[in-house]
């Protein structure tokens, strides 16, 4: 009998397999003893052993357990279907959709479950929250065949994105929503689609793509971010009328002033009430932050079909506006502010039109104006 079996353990081990007959006899000490670790120590030597010591070990392992001195583990689950594949069942996906002039989006989250996919589609506005939400069960291929369906009949194309940034899109915009009704269920259809969500917010999706640090310190790259207002992500975009109101309001005052002002004088004072305009209708910090996330969605989509040069002006477009930078420096805010008013001037002004062809009341502004055209035609 071994009087130190776990010292001729520890010596056999740099060189097991190479000594069997000693081997046998250390294993077959440890299993009728009592030391604590024995199991342990052998479990871990059966893989380097040979045919004659890994069974002694398996009979010894055995004698352990009934002495209630070892257990053996739980084996490991068998591998999903997914993991075979490559595929993490509890990671979700997220698709995002461009912007629309009125500020909404449609943000998408889908999660892979042994039985099918859960998913979670919202049309979600940075200022009124979640104005519709759509949440259940479908099949893979159910759901490739909606996302085609909404590009093809709908021209409303979903680009993948971090599952992490959508989640907290959706979730800003729950928090966001007045009138939650409709949206309800919302906090056990996340659950169940992100079962772990983000401890912290996530950055920018497009902090991947193009490097922030260069693009903010990039004049011309911000010189150039007006023109990806020319971009259907951007294209349709205006500033609310809530906001362009005061401006509004300001420029019609000035349009239907009964002082005798010349036409240059009336077209400079439109043109200074509108630059003013341009750094303070965006000026407001909230403002600021909610443009300034909708550039780096929006540079997000721009990068992933190829427009690197245009996202990379739109981040460093979010990152003069993140910094406080006059918004008349910002040229893709500033052009949107001045095509936002022009357009509203031009709405307003159709519908004075219609007004005063309907109207039988005759303002002192219209008096004003219809003498000092007559006057200009008898000269």
């Amino acid at each position: 009998m071994i009087a130190d079996p776990l010292g001729e353990l520890a010596r056999l081990e740099p060189t097991w397999g190479s000594a069997p007959e000693e081997e046998v006899r250390a294993v077959a000490t440890l299993g009728a003893s009592t030391v604590p670790e024995a199991g342990a120590r052998l479990a871990a030597l059966e893989a380097r052993s040979g045919k004659q010591v890994r069974r002694e070990i398996r009979r010894a392992l055995y004698k352990l357990e009934q002495r209630g001195l070892w257990s053996s583990p739980e084996p490991p689950p068998p591998p999903s279907t997914n993991e075979l594949l490559g595929r993490r069942v509890e990671e979700p996906e997220g698709w995002l959709s461009a912007i629309d002039f009125a500020g909404n989006r449609l943000a998408w989250l889908a999660r892979p479950l042994s039985h099918g996919v859960a998913t979670l589609s919202a049309v979600v506005n940075d200022l009124s929250g979640i104005r519709e939400l759509h949440a259940g069960e479908t099949t893979r291929k159910a759901l490739a065949q909606a996302r085609k369906e909404l590009a093809d009949k709908h021209d409303l194309t979903l680009v993948e994105a971090p599952w992490a940034h959508v989640d907290a899109l959706v979730a800003r915009a729950f928090d966001a929503t007045a009138d939650r009704s409709g949206c309800s269920d919302y906090p056990q259809a996340r659950a169940l689609v992100v079962p772990h969500p983000p401890t912290s917010a996530p950055p920018p999706p497009v902090d991947a793509l193009v490097d922030r640090a260069l693009a903010a310190a990039d004049a011309e790259a911000l010189a150039r971010s007006a023109d990806a207002l020319a971009e259907h992500e951007l294209a349709t975009w205006l500033l609310p009328l809530e906001w362009m109101k005061p401006t509004l309001e300001e420029l019609d005052s000035t349009q239907q002033s009964v002082l005798v002002l010349s036409r240059a004088q009336k077209d400079e004072r439109l043109r200074s009430i509108i630059e003013h305009a341009v750094d303070e209708i965006l000026g407001e910090p909230s403002r600021r932050e909610i443009y300034a996330g909708r550039l780096d969605e929006s540079a997000y989509l721009l990068a992933r079909r190829g427009a690197l040069d245009l996202a990379r002006a739109l981040v460093a477009a979010s990152a003069a506006t993140s910094a406080g930078q006059p918004i008349r420096a910002v040229p893709v805010l500033a052009e949107l502010t001045r095509r936002s008013l022009s357009l509203a001037l031009q709405v307003e002004a159709e519908r004075a039109r219609d007004t005063a062809r309907s109207s039988l009341v005759v303002s002192p502004a219209q008096a004003l104006a219809e003498a000092q055209a007559r006057s200009r035609q008898r000269r």
